[in-house]
């Protein structure tokens, strides 16, 4: 789904740079590439179709930028291109689409799924065995939370404010952009904290 597949993008953006701004610079390193490298491919035919510039230059100018340390303020405009330019992308979806309540629950939707998965591929028997999986789906959830707030009026108060705290909930399940020594917890739990966003979200 290509706005969702933006969206991903923005969640490996967004923990690449709580990692880099928390002094994890290595490890921050291959989610500045993730856009780049799991999702411009599928993209790219879209952005054609739709006539929009090629923005894969502009992700990898700052994949170059981070490559060398350095403090996150002369970073900053080139993280703020790559997002500008993803906005602008999302932005091409048709209003109407854009503000329809269905459109944005059935992109948490694939946002959420997509995190318990990674979340699952990270955690196994009570350890980490893949902490980059961990990061990927912090920055998943985030972004499908940040869709929530971006669209806020779409949703009843009360189905807003239920929704806005089974999100809480479920992102205590990443405490940091650094994984915890070992997971909080299960993909078992995880799944059970989701269950509430699923089942409001699932409702539109």
């Amino acid at each position: 789904m290509y706005f969702t597949n933006l969206a991903m993008m923005k969640g490996h953006l967004a923990v690449a740079r709580e990692l880099y701004q928390a002094g994890e610079q290595t490890a921050a390193q291959p989610h500045f590439g993730h856009p780049i490298h799991e999702h411009y491919g599928v993209l790219e035919p879209a952005l054609e179709a739709r006539g929009l510039e090629d923005f894969e230059p502009t992700l990898e100018a700052l994949v170059e930028t981070v490559r060398d340390d350095g403090e996150w303020e002369n970073k900053a405009d080139a993280y703020a291109a790559a997002l500008e330019a993803i906005n602008a992308a999302m932005h091409d979806v048709d209003g109407e689409l854009r503000d329809d309540v269905a459109f944005q629950s059935r992109a948490q939707l694939v946002l959420l799924r997509q995190a318990l998965h990674e979340y699952e591929e990270a955690v196994d028997d009570g350890q980490f065995v893949n902490v980059v999986e961990y990061q990927d789906s912090r920055g998943f959830v985030l972004t499908a939370k940040a869709l929530l707030e971006a669209q806020a009026d779409l949703y009843a108060d009360d189905a807003y404010g239920d929704l806005l705290a089974a999100y809480e909930s479920t992102l205590e399940a990443w405490p940091s952009a650094v994984a915890p020594e070992t997971p909080v917890m299960t993909p078992g739990e995880l799944s059970a904290r989701l269950f509430k966003l699923e089942a409001t979200l699932g409702r539109y």
